[in-house]
């Protein structure tokens, strides 16, 4: 009786220690710039979350209102302030090589403007989510640095907190209006809200951003390979005892 009691206990203290494993995250940026965003929203299934997008297609053109959208704030300083509409920048350095066409050609629809001067977006999130991640348009960085963004995230709002991770963009040539997605995924689901930075803009580039999309709240965790491991031999102890009794 008292090995019986031993044994689930045993199978009781795995499985916390097992499912109170380190989490990990997951960037998004320079794996592949033209499957970032399927990679990104993959990883976001497996965790068992659903993916929410901000398209500005309700949001009234003209200046950006950091609230409009309940549950979210974007903050904006420098030049990424103005929602318009439209198949995006269209600049003409369509012809400088390593060229991609990132994850496809950005319809025209509303946008979020980013001018050619540096400048940032703060996202904060009402409740902590699992990923967070946007698609620039027509992003023009052939040569390193020359027009470099970042996005960072954190477990407080507003850019406060832990900083859980930075995705730098890749040098390519995404133009002519071609999309180029950069994501962050915590499967802890602590992420409190990313930053967007366009570092420099040398080459005077100014871009689109749309789509932000993040994982929403409340998915279930699924436990990290070495769970499954620890959960297994756990219950394979159990059984074996059981078959003794």
């Amino acid at each position: 009786m008292r090995l019986s009691v031993c044994v689930s206990r045993c199978v009781l203290l795995l499985a916390v220690l097992a499912l109170s494993s380190p989490g990990a995250v997951i960037l998004f940026g320079d794996l592949s710039p033209t499957g970032n965003y399927s990679a990104w929203s993959s990883q976001i299934a497996i965790l068992g979350s659903g993916v929410q997008t901000i398209d500005f297609e309700s949001h009234p053109l003209g200046a950006l209102n950091p609230g409009y959208y309940p549950g979210v704030t974007m903050t904006p300083s420098g030049d990424v302030n103005t929602v318009t509409a439209g198949a995006g920048p269209g600049q003409g350095n369509d012809s400088s090589t390593p060229l991609s066409s990132g994850e496809g050609a950005y319809p025209a629809s509303n946008y979020l403007i980013d001018g050619g001067s540096p400048s940032s977006l703060t996202i904060s999130f009402g409740s902590p989510v699992y990923g967070a991640g946007l698609f620039i348009i027509d992003y023009f960085n052939p040569a390193p640095g020359d027009n470099a963004l970042t996005l960072e995230a954190f477990t407080g709002p507003n850019g406060t907190g832990t900083s859980l991770g930075v995705v730098n963009s890749v040098a390519y040539n995404f133009q002519n209006n071609n999309m180029y997605f950069m994501g962050i995924v915590s499967t802890l689901g602590d992420i409190g809200s990313v930053v967007f930075n366009d570092v420099n803009s040398s080459g005077g580039d100014t871009t689109g951003i749309d789509n932000i999309s993040f994982s929403g709240a409340g998915g279930a965790q699924i436990p990290e390979p070495s769970t499954f491991v620890l959960l297994g031999a756990a219950l394979g102890v159990l059984g074996l005892r059981l078959r003794k009794r």
